[in-house]
């Protein structure tokens, strides 16, 4: 019997002994535990998916890019493979368990630095460790005029780490990704890498220019597993001026009035008279977040079938002609049949004040805390569109015993659909009907040309799968030009050199 939980695919016990005795050379007996004790909090349920695939064989949290290239050089000499995590924290994309077994956790939770915010140009440089918590705290300590956007997830998410998994926030800087700008990476052979301006020595554009020359590289290192991000720019966006802020909610009582208020809406969006991204919730989800945040069965206006939350930014005269245009909008559509509420008829409802500050990127305490999976696709933002979404979705989340809960994040010309599937990790009869449920979402919409942009690790093969063969043979290319020894998390997003 081993004397270690997992081990990585094709390692010896003798050999992992020696890697570890290695790895704790380097960074401390304290910064790398095999223990099951210790482990275990990187393999919570909170997917249907068995945790022995998942199980962890070590885990380290270097404290320092030299610590990095240090284990990176270790593990490439013992082939011992890293699942690189930062905090843990992805809700229902998953968290901290890697995609295979054996696999060793790299923890970046210990560098945690802010290292730099730049009041003036409106930039911030982080390590992986920062949490959108820990930079909220450092604007309002330091009094800053800048508003971060964070998802709705939990402040202990990090902000490198929601980044390069692509995810989003609802202030007009809501994709976090374009806003991002300029990283330091570790590669696979330990090389540190800086990508856009930063290559350039004594740089002082490297947070303020993304493209740099030549080919653009951020992107192979979001979703992806050709590196290890250990800086991240971004932007921070300036706070409005007193009265340049005005949050609303409009409810629609009738699912059929989805279709009149999608083409209307982009056309504020891309006129940047609404700026932020969206939230178009439809009753489940509202009525979910209600009963979250006590809030009672219903809120000003009752429970719409779908619920708009969306806001107007900048100096007061701006908000009070855009205000006008939003209004008058919404008003010539549906008249008096939908309600349109702002702070003074929400007075205190806690899941307004909740989105209002959601608007303001101001990170919010998780929702939910029982077994979760996100099933996130991309659907154009046309009306037509997203009513066969919403069909789909309903017919099959019928068929295996689950409310629809349900987002729209309404961009410039897209609609992140995102579907919540809610189960109790206790129950294996709801794992299998969870996992059963995300796996026709998947086939179902994926034949309707419909792609899903982030995954968990139980579905991430077959969604990669579902973006065709010469994406599949394009990123395995880059993966073994990169890292050849297939050492940096195998498995992320679908891209292995492994059988």
């Amino acid at each position: 019997m081993s004397r270690f939980v997992a081990l990585p695919k094709g390692v010896s016990e003798e050999n992992f002994a020696k890697a570890i005795q290695d790895y704790r050379a380097q960074l401390g007996e304290n910064r790398v535990l095999t223990d099951a004790a210790s482990l275990q909090p990187y393999v919570k349920e909170v997917l249907p998916d068995k945790l022995e695939r998942q199980m962890p064989s070590a885990v380290v949290t270097p404290s320092s890019v030299q610590d990095i290239q240090a284990v990176v050089r270790i593990a490439n000499n013992y082939k011992t493979p890293l699942w690189t995590v930062c905090n843990g924290e992805n809700e229902g994309y998953g968290g901290s368990a890697p995609a295979t077994r054996g696999q060793i956790v790299l923890d970046l939770r210990h560098m945690n630095k802010i290292l730099h915010v730049d009041e003036e140009l409106g930039y911030c440089l982080l390590e992986p460790g920062v949490t959108y918590g820990d930079l909220q705290n450092h604007l309002k300590t330091h009094d800053s005029h800048l508003w971060l956007d964070s998802p709705a997830s939990s402040a202990s998410v990090s902000v490198v780490g929601n980044t390069l998994d692509r995810g989003c926030g609802y202030t007009p800087y809501h994709d976090h990704f374009f806003f991002s700008c300029g990283m330091e990476v570790v590669l696979g052979d330990g090389t540190l890498l800086r990508t856009g301006m930063g290559g350039v020595p004594n740089s002082t554009s490297w947070q303020v220019f993304k493209w740099g020359y030549g080919p653009y590289v951020d992107g192979i290192f979001t979703q992806g597993n050709n590196g290890i991000v250990t800086k991240l720019g971004a932007w921070l966006m300036g706070a409005p001026p007193a009265g340049g802020y005005k949050p609303f909610c409009l409810r629609l009582p009738k699912t059929e009035m989805l279709e009149k208020l999608m083409g209307p809406l982009v056309l504020l969006r891309q006129t940047h008279i609404i700026p932020n991204a969206c939230a178009l919730v439809n009753a489940g989800w509202e009525s979910n977040d209600r009963t979250a945040h006590n809030a009672g069965a219903k809120g000003p206006g009752g429970v719409g079938a779908w619920n708009l939350y969306g806001a107007v930014y900048g100096t007061p005269e701006q908000v009070e002609l855009n205000w006008g245009y939003v209004t008058g909008t919404f008003k010539a559509l549906f008249g008096d049949q939908a309600q349109i509420i702002t702070e003074q008829e929400a007075k205190d409802d806690p899941v307004f004040q909740h989105r209002k500050q959601l608007m303001q990127g101001r990170t919010q305490s998780q929702r939910y805390k029982g077994g979760v999976m996100q099933f996130s696709a991309i659907a154009p933002a046309v009306a037509s569109e997203c009513r066969q979404q919403v069909r789909v979705a309903e017919e099959v989340l019928r068929k295996h015993q689950f409310d629809y809960l349900s987002e729209f994040i309404v961009g410039w010309r897209d609609a992140r659909h995102v579907i919540e599937l809610r189960f109790d990790p206790a129950k294996s009869e709801q794992h299998r009907r969870a996992h059963q449920c995300y796996g026709e979402l998947l086939e179902r919409f994926s034949k309707q040309g419909w792609g899903v942009d982030r995954a968990n690790t139980a579905f991430m093969d077959k969604v990669a799968d579902t973006y065709g063969p010469a994406m599949k043979r394009f990123n395995h290319a880059i993966k073994k030009a990169l890292d050849p020894n297939n050492i940096l998390a195998p498995g992320k997003s679908g891209i292995s050199l492994g059988a």
